[in-house]
């Protein structure tokens, strides 16, 4: 019978120590969790940046193509004459 308490009791050690080591592992998960979603909100931010500077670029690509077809057809009016 005194082995068998003893049995009980180191299996409840070694039972404890694994739980103690699982939510020791879950408390790291959350943590790295938190981490990697502020990191992902700063690059999605980031990347929301860069779209709207590539949308800015294109607007001002169409300007500048619109301002040099004008500037060609009026060139191609004064060749004419």
């Amino acid at each position: 019978m005194n082995g068998e308490f003893y049995l009980c009791l180191a299996l409840l050690g070694i039972i404890l120590a694994m739980l103690a080591m699982f939510f020791n592992y879950n408390l790291k998960l959350d943590k790295r969790t938190l981490t990697l979603e502020k990191k992902n909100g700063h690059e999605q931010k980031q990347i929301d940046q860069l779209n709207q500077q590539i949308k800015e670029l294109e607007q001002e690509i169409h300007q500048l193509r619109e301002a040099y077809n004008a500037s060609e057809e009026k060139l191609a009016k004064y060749e004419r004459k």
